[in-house]
């Protein structure tokens, strides 16, 4: 038996969303940072850019850094992955670096994580929404833990991508993963 997933779609951005950790990637040949990356810099004052600046980090697929944020975000750990190349990302490795973010929170113990979609535009989630699905029940495939998966999304963006989430479900053929939205998805704007 599976532990169940509840991935939960939020149009929080990814530094209000509250977790045990926030989780977001960056390309070795994209600067300056983009998306949930940006954020989480921003809110740590450049902390971020300076890591990457200094070489502690050069977005290489398979880096990672792990950071306490304090009250910078929500979340009280920041996780900032290498995606590699971002010509040479395509939707097996969406779902690889998906696979890999969230073992990584598991080996962690954590069961609550924020996500950005890794590498995905906010307008092309619905696209790569079967490699996610895909990564995200890899990483927990075995696990006897549940486990509590926001991802972040523009509310413009958030019923396409949940009708695209339930599908990728749905051909998986797995009743364990719950798909839901938040509050913030429905508020007025």
């Amino acid at each position: 038996m599976n532990a169940q997933i509840e991935l939960i779609l939020t149009a929080r951005p990814l530094e209000r969303v509250e977790s045990e950790i926030a989780v977001a990637g960056f390309f070795s040949d994209e600067r300056p940072l983009r998306g949930g990356a940006a954020r989480a810099d921003w809110r740590l004052c450049g902390g971020l850019s300076r890591r990457i600046e200094s070489g502690d980090l050069s977005g290489k697929s398979g880096e990672a850094m792990l950071i306490g944020c304090g009250r910078a975000l929500r979340a009280p750990r920041f996780m900032l992955l290498g995606l590699g190349d971002r010509q040479a990302y395509d939707q097996l490795r969406v779902s690889d670096e998906t696979r890999q973010a969230l073992d990584r929170c598991r080996r962690l113990r954590l069961r609550s994580v924020a996500l950005t979609p890794l590498g995905i535009a906010s307008d092309d989630v619905p696209r790569h929404a079967a490699a996610l699905v895909v990564g995200v029940l890899d990483a927990w495939r075995d696990a006897l833990d549940p486990m509590t998966l926001e991802v972040c999304v523009p509310k413009a963006e958030v019923a396409g991508v949940f009708r695209a989430f339930e599908s990728a479900r749905d051909a998986a053929g797995r009743d364990s993963v719950l798909v839901s939205t938040d509050d913030s998805s429905l508020e007025s704007r």
